[in-house]
């Protein structure tokens, strides 16, 4: 869209949102933090679905074209102005209808400085949810450094009222710090250590999920989450704080969870072509954390016999200055988790050197995607468990999995950037 009609749909997107947001009664669930916001929406809604009836984001529809859209209840027009202009009319009818939500839970993407106020200028979260603030979006024209970052992110957290809820990770210093001044009855910590108020502890994994005990006031319950990654404990917690601050009883919150699938591209569990291969698919996006993260998981996964564990790593992007600084320290993880790696994409060339500098034989290096799948495809065996990792523009190892997996078929229900104009990129 030319500046001058994206603006104009923006101006009146957000007046319709807001607009209909008047005479909402519900509660507004805002979810902000560096990794895992996707997957921490869905978990709130996969607990709070049970009792009340949600509206949330559609996939990563957390900008400020996604938020009013999701308020709206519509679909983004793309690229094409008469897409929008009729998506405009029906925004104007769907403002001045009511809302049947009884909670709305929006993930709250922040790329640049500024990102986090043009939201809040549209909606105002009555619970904030600010996980840990990571190395990402520092490329030119974004962030300087991770203290800008939080000083962005955490506005919403900032900008709650005196009754509001705040649901911090305790797992982050800075993030911890926006305890200081607030209702200590309206604000709830999580995570793995200590200092948290809910925490997690005997986390286990396997094919099955992970298992860990869930502490909270003295009490310890057991809790399982069918999906992949440890990490992924940390998305569960603010899902559970979130249904017990709204009178769910923990059982009720556990069982729920026992239901919760990750979106596409994060870790979810793909059969491969080869007898008794399994990829787990990470190709949503990657960052230094949930790249290390991912590295875990799939150390700790032992394949059946004969079977080795690959990992296909893409680039990292936005990450500015430090790209190379942090390329290098995640190749450090390599080697002690897994047999066989492929390096796609210049800067994941680092990945590689890493690799072999620690003492991994098989590595291998591809310029691109469609390198990749010419030459690596038929190097997965039966019983290899395969993960792969890479951020989005220009590496798109989405395109990988597709051949890679046992029923491309399937495709448009268990992978991302499935839809049509994704397809011209």
């Amino acid at each position: 869209m030319k500046i001058f009609f994206r603006k104009t749909v923006l101006y009146f997107l957000k007046k319709f949102a807001k607009r209909r947001l008047k005479n909402f009664k519900g509660k507004i669930i805002g979810v902000t933090g560096s990794v895992g916001k996707t997957s921490t929406k869905d978990a709130i809604y996969t607990v709070l679905n049970t009792k009340f009836k949600v509206l949330r984001n559609k996939g990563n529809m957390n900008t400020e074209f996604g938020l009013p859209l999701t308020i709206l209840e519509l679909d983004s027009g793309f690229g094409s102005a008469t897409k929008w202009f009729f998506l405009l009319i029906k925004a104007y009818f769907r403002s001045i209808k009511k809302m049947y939500s009884e909670v709305v839970i929006l993930e709250m993407g922040v790329d640049k400085p500024g990102d986090m106020s043009e939201l809040l200028s549209i909606v105002k979260p009555d619970v904030g949810v600010m996980g840990i603030v990571a190395p990402v979006h520092l490329e030119e024209g974004q962030f300087e450094s991770l203290d800008d970052i939080f000083e962005e992110k955490s506005k919403l957290i900032k900008s709650l009222g005196d009754d509001c809820v705040a649901i911090l990770s305790a797992d982050d210093d800075r993030t911890l710090g926006l305890t200081k001044g607030r209702s200590k009855k309206l604000t709830h910590t999580y995570g793995f250590g200590a200092d948290a108020d809910f925490k997690a502890t005997s986390v286990e994994e396997s094919v099955d999920g992970v298992t860990f005990n869930f502490n909270m006031e003295g009490r310890r319950v057991e809790a399982h989450l069918p999906v992949l990654g440890k990490h992924h404990v940390g998305v569960a917690l603010p899902a559970i704080i979130c249904g017990l601050s709204m009178g769910m009883s923990l059982e009720e919150t556990l069982e729920a969870l026992k239901r919760y699938q990750l979106p596409p591209g994060r870790l979810n569990l793909i059969e491969g072509k080869k007898e008794g291969s399994i990829i787990i698919d990470g190709s949503y996006n990657s960052s230094p954390t949930s790249c290390v993260e991912a590295l875990k998981t799939l150390s700790e996964l032992k394949p059946k016999s004969g079977g080795k564990r690959i990992a296909i790593l893409g680039n990292m992007n936005e990450l500015g200055a430090d790209a190379e600084k942090l390329h290098k320290s995640v190749g450090e993880h390599v080697k002690d988790s897994c047999d066989i790696l492929a390096a796609v994409g210049k800067m994941a060339e680092l990945f590689a050197d890493g690799a072999e500098e620690n003492g991994l034989k098989k590595v291998f290096r591809y310029k691109n995607v469609q390198d990749l799948i010419d030459n690596f495809t038929d190097k997965i065996g039966e019983n290899d468990i395969v993960l792969v990792k890479g951020s989005q523009n220009n590496v798109r190892l989405e395109r990988f999995v597709k051949e890679a997996m046992k029923f491309p078929e399937q495709a448009k229900d268990l992978l991302v950037r499935q839809g049509r104009n994704w397809g011209k990129i």
